[in-house]
């Protein structure tokens, strides 16, 4: 894979972006102080990062997350590292992950960690204090500038999204491009009613100009309503694939291989544990829902469609 070259780029006013594997929102202060948005994995990336602060005398002194998975967060700890008074935000839910990766390591699991998971995880992810809570709906003020926070629940349950004062908004992975749904056609998801909560709301948020975790460009409003639009249709698609699996009652691990045998997805022990917890997603979903049901047949549990 074709490394991306990291840069910093203006997008609005005070409102920059680094593109990279995640990117990195920076918004740059009148004093060259800035703050940053996803600092991205642990490793070679954030030593990069601070290498392009540093060539453009930015100082970076505040740090959002916008959740908490390794690859937006993995490199707090060598920032602040570099830049001991740093204050680092992040929503009440996120907090607890990345202040504990043992924690964080023990949800994906659903029980205690293997070393399978610390020697995948660890190596890019190390835990950092986090100073502050924010929360949807906040309005953040750091150097007389205010931050719009706003709910991006559904990728994980603390997902939170950032609108500067340039009108230009940070998404987090509550969104992926059409470009990569094409090609990968499936969604990580934690929570499916509130994604769709999410994405539904876009609508009504004020913002000019959007930049996703992860994606090469930079969006319009009316070109991003597209994009939430597609993933929106995904989020049905799953379901209904899910429930076109179950015509005959099935099992958990019957169903992941379903999808995986019909996507031709790759598999390790990481991605099946991923994959895992994106379906048991879609079927606390359609079981709130009551669209389907479960039996418990000689200890064997397996879903089923709800009987109208």
């Amino acid at each position: 894979m074709r490394e991306v070259a990291m840069e910093l780029k203006n997008l609005k006013g005070n409102t920059n972006w680094i593109r990279g594997g995640t990117n990195t929102g920076v918004y740059v202060f009148e004093d060259n102080t800035a703050l940053l948005i996803d600092v991205g994995l642990g490793g070679d990336r954030p030593d990069k990062l601070i290498k392009i602060l540093e060539e453009n005398n930015i100082v970076p002194s505040h740090i959002i997350c916008t959740h908490e998975h390794e690859d937006h967060v993995g490199g707090n700890k060598q920032i602040r590292d570099r830049y001991p008074d740093i204050k680092i935000y992040a929503s009440k839910k996120s907090r607890v992950y990345i202040e504990n990766t043992d924690i964080y390591m023990d949800f994906l699991v659903g029980g205690r960690r293997s070393g399978l998971v610390v020697d995948a995880i660890a190596s890019y992810m190390d835990e950092s204090k986090v100073d502050f809570t924010i929360y949807p709906d906040q309005v953040l003020t750091i150097n007389g500038h205010d931050f719009k926070i706003f709910d991006c629940s559904g990728h994980t349950e603390g997902s939170i999204g950032i609108v500067t004062d340039d009108g230009v908004a940070f998404f987090s992975d509550l969104m992926v491009t059409d470009n990569s749904l094409d090609k990968f056609d499936f969604l990580f998801m934690c929570d499916y009613s509130a994604q769709m909560k999410s994405l539904a709301s876009l609508a009504y948020l004020d913002f000019d100009r959007g930049v996703l975790g992860h994606s090469s460009r930079v969006f319009t409003k009316d070109e991003m309503m597209v994009v939430a639009d597609y993933n929106y249709k995904n989020l049905l698609a799953i379901l209904e694939f899910l429930m076109n699996s179950i015509e005959e009652p099935k099992t958990f691990d019957e169903l992941i291989k379903v999808f995986i045998d019909s996507k031709n997805w790759p598999t390790n022990y990481i991605a099946y544990l991923e994959y895992r917890n994106s379906l048991n997603a879609a079927i606390s979903y359609l079981l709130d829902s009551e669209i389907i049901d479960y039996t418990l047949d000689d200890n064997i549990m397996k879903f089923k469609m709800k009987n109208i």
